[in-house]
């Protein structure tokens, strides 16, 4: 790893604020020198592999706000990136990001410098915040990166190592984990990388660490590319185990987040839990499957407000996605400040077709983003505010934003704003989400509705591979047209129709109806109908709709109902 000298002195024995941000400025450097890499490892070869981007823009955004603090204390200024990760966090990636900063920064709050024992420590509180952040802590992704470094750290810290001797420790073990990932996780070896959060983790901590010791990233300087051979099929399923998604606000008088946390978990299992606050307000967000419990242990600190409890459907985080800033596409001119209504929608999507489809069917505003690049917790935030209404169903037809979207409701200036989150992984699941939606029920009604809806739709996608692969049993070449059925690879060729063909294939079933096919920006139209017309051949029980969607790299996305 090349490196220049820097005018700072090497930190060794204490950090300071200002050394935080040298080192934290360093890290984002050399995360955007390799992000490109880190992009590569998805499992599936597609174009739109972005977890090397999302953490770059996150961290990105957390060295902005930390650049904006006065403060030489190092607790105020990992204060600051904690704020900046979270407001700017993007994809799950991003999101996890934010949630090793709010651990980290939680350790160092109050402190002017920290000593290698408080970085170890620190290191270790944002391992562990960070899996409670996670729905479902999966082992072998980054969360087992930074768990297995925050363990090294803090051992080295034992032994007397100064602070750059605890970060290089991390790092050590930290690679070592990563290494190690495509063992934890099938699906990982059967695609022949290793895990992408993970990586980016490490290339972060790298540069971090040429901070530490005064030297600069050199432009054009690159890390170490991981290389996994590939391996034979197989896939990894998972469950929810808490199926009540349990938000509230606990307003008293000397309160305490810590002790709240504490009562919830003695009174019912759960994770995902996030507890923040002050001695007068503790919002709570948890997952459980029993949400009674949780609320009468909490009414004896203090009276509950804004109680929102949804029951959650299927749902998880994964890869995808490239491309330009988000940016708002609304149903209507904005309303004026007394225009309040009680219900909004949000989606999020790329491709002018696909928004325009959004808009008409229901969506207030579309958040471009998605499979081109995914949007941030402040991105969504901002449209919730935009829209103007009561309760807010957010759509994020992308499993990448799932999470994304969830966070966003914790943003503190919608504390007076309820948002669903009804998790949409694709295009047409949205879409068919807003079939469902009626303007005679409830909010809590048309969640419900829209989830069932949603869960009824097969989504194919057609794209190319970005490099050389293996999945499924099949091999796949660099440039290969790919087809995916609800995310899993299962068509490979050289021909777009010709795999479109063979993907709808698997997905039909006897019981089909109705099939729409979106074709994407640079498809000729009548290619589309040329496609339709040979399936309508083929399945005349099934009736086949066309229309444009403009999406950016997937020549085709199919859903089937």
């Amino acid at each position: 790893m090349a490196g220049a000298k820097h005018d700072r002195a090497p930190v060794k024995k204490g950090l300071d604020g200002h050394a935080l941000i040298d080192a934290f400025a360093s890290g984002v450097a050399w995360l955007g020198e390799n992000k490109s890499m880190v992009d590569s490892l998805n499992v599936f070869p597609v174009p739109d592999g972005d977890t090397g981007t999302n953490m770059y823009l996150t961290v990105s955004a957390a060295l902005k706000e930390a650049q904006k603090s006065p403060d030489s204390n190092v607790g105020a200024v990992a204060d600051a990136i904690a704020i900046g990760s979270l407001m700017g966090a993007r994809g799950n990636s991003g999101v996890i990001f934010s949630q090793l900063m709010r651990g980290f920064a939680k350790r160092l709050h109050g402190l002017a410098v920290a000593s290698p024992s408080d970085v170890g420590a620190a290191l270790a509180e944002a391992a562990s915040v960070a899996y409670k952040a996670v729905m479902k802590p999966v082992e072998g992704t980054i969360l087992t990166v930074a768990r297995m470094g925050a363990r090294a750290a803090v051992s080295a810290a034992r032994d007397g190592r100064d602070v750059q001797g605890v970060l290089d420790e991390a790092i050590r073990q930290g690679e070592i984990t990563l290494n190690k990932t495509p063992d934890m996780l099938p699906t990982l070896k059967e695609a022949g990388v290793v895990d992408a959060g993970g990586k980016g983790l490490v290339v972060f901590m790298q540069g971090f660490a040429l901070g530490l010791r005064g030297e600069a990233v050199s432009a054009g300087a690159r890390a170490q590319a991981p290389v996994v051979a590939p391996m034979g099929p197989r896939q990894v399923q998972e469950e929810i185990k808490f199926r009540y998604c349990t938000e509230f606000i606990i307003r008293g008088e000397r309160l305490s987040p810590d002790a709240v946390r504490n009562s919830i978990l003695s009174a019912a299992e759960g994770d995902s839990m996030l507890v923040v606050g002050n001695e007068h307000t503790v919002k709570v967000h948890v997952h459980t499957n029993s949400p009674g419990r949780v609320l009468e242990t909490c009414l004896t600190y203090g009276s509950l407000h804004e109680i929102d409890i949804d029951n959650m459907e299927d749902q998880h985080e994964e890869f995808e996605s490239m491309g330009d800033s988000p940016k708002l596409t609304s149903a209507s001119p904005a309303p004026t400040p007394s225009a309040v209504r009680d219900v909004g929608v949000i989606a999020v999507a790329a491709g002018d077709g696909v928004e325009k489809i959004l808009v008409s069917l229901g969506a207030d505003i579309v958040v471009t983003g998605g499979q081109t690049m995914n949007p941030s917790i402040q991105d969504i935030a901002d449209a919730v505010k935009a829209v103007r209404a009561r309760e807010v169903i957010v759509l994020p037809n992308n499993g990448n934003v799932v999470l994304t979207a969830r966070k966003a409701s914790e943003v503190p200036d919608l504390a007076k704003t309820k948002v669903h989150v009804v998790p949409t992984k694709t295009v047409p699941q949205g879409l068919a989400a807003l079939l469902a939606m009626s303007p005679s029920a409830s909010v809590g009604e048309n969640v419900e509705k829209m989830s069932e809806a949603m869960s009824k739709v097969k989504t194919g996608e057609i794209t190319y591979a970005v490099r050389d692969s293996a999945a499924n049993g099949l091999t796949i070449r660099e440039h290969d047209i790919i087809g995916l059925f609800d995310g899993d690879l299962k068509a490979v060729g050289k021909d777009i129709s010709e795999v479109a063909g063979s993907l709808f294939s698997q997905m039909h079933s006897a019981e089909d109806e109705i099939a729409t096919i979106l074709y994407g920006a640079g498809v000729d139209g009548e290619d589309a109908e040329a496609l339709a017309s040979s399936l309508r051949n083929q399945y005349p029980d099934v009736e086949f709709e066309v229309q444009y969607g403009g999406q950016p790299l997937y020549y085709y996305l199919i859903s089937v109902e």
